[in-house]
């Protein structure tokens, strides 16, 4: 099992340390137009072609989305909770702790552990946290809310689309299908190489507050990890979305909290951190999920 597992990830690993190698070495990757690219067309494709060639009832989309919410709910309530307790403002922690990085990381390794027939509910999973990070976490670091992030929030859009031509029950052009299929097709490798970008670029100084850094490090992906097991074990749902709700919940602090953090001006260095040290505690999560799927669910 642990070799099927090596097997699944290291296309993930080897295209995100070629965005790593491309960023150091070359200005490849840097052109502003790339993020733009993955998030508001490959992306978007992505989440058209998957809902409805998968064809998800929207019963099961939204009941997804909604399971997904929940999860998310109760990681805030408990982050709010734990920085009351350590007097320290949510601020930044919020959002950086409760939204995980299902986009450029949680996806590829959804569709590396599970196969195809779970990208659908993958992306469903990733967009509820996409519109997590546009209310809660814009909300949260900015003090104030922006309506216009929803209603301009492609992937949102490409999961209504797609609702809509499943409710209609909708037959899609050959031509248009193929051209979708192709521009989703780039969608994987872009993220998986934009993260490898994004961890080339960080910088980490200092020591001082290293054991904080450990503790929310472990705290993001562990604590995402057993709230979706515990809402799983309230609610019916179907093993593969279960899966993949384990999965996407158990992934690191997005790097979209460090954009957002560097944005609002926040504690850059911190959260810089906590995109990459709180990845092997993911590593070690997923090795459970897989070796222990079974007795999980």
């Amino acid at each position: 099992m642990f070799t099927a597992f090596i097997s699944a990830i290291t296309p993930v690993f080897l295209i995100a340390s070629l965005g790593f190698l491309l960023a150091r070495k070359t200005d490849y990757l840097e052109h502003p137009g790339l993020a733009m690219l993955s998030s508001q067309i490959a992306l978007p494709a992505l989440v058209f072609t998957s809902v409805t060639q998968m064809n998800v009832p929207v019963t099961e989309m939204g009941y997804l989305m909604v399971v997904t919410a929940l999860c998310l709910a109760i990681g805030a309530i408990m982050v709010a909770i734990l920085c009351k307790l350590l007097n320290t403002s949510p601020r930044f922690y919020l959002s950086t702790l409760v939204n995980p990085n299902t986009g450029n990381l949680g996806i590829p390794l959804v569709y590396a552990l599970l196969g195809p027939e779970a990208l659908a509910s993958a992306v469903i999973i990733s967009t509820t946290v996409t519109l997590s990070h546009w209310t809660l976490g814009t909300t949260a670091m900015s003090g104030q809310y922006n309506w216009r992030s929803l209603v301009t929030n492609m992937p949102l859009i490409a999961l209504l689309s797609g609702a809509v031509v499943i409710s209609l029950d909708l037959t899609i052009p050959t031509p248009i299908s193929r051209t979708l299929d192709s521009i989703s097709g780039i969608a994987i490798p872009i993220m998986v190489m934009l993260l490898g970008r994004s961890l080339a670029r960080l910088k980490i100084e200092g020591t001082r507050q290293v054991g904080i850094i450990a503790a929310l490090s472990i705290y993001r992906p562990v604590s995402g990890f057993l709230i979706a097991w515990f809402v799983l074990s309230l609610v019916a749902i179907d093993s593969t979305s279960a899966l993949s709700l384990l999965i996407q919940m158990s992934m690191p602090v997005a790097v979209m909290s460090y954009v957002l953090t560097v944005r609002y001006g926040g504690p850059v260095d911190r959260i810089a951190a906590l995109t990459i040290t709180s990845i092997p505690v993911t590593l070690f999560i997923l090795v459970i999920i897989f070796n222990f799927q079974s007795a999980l669910l």
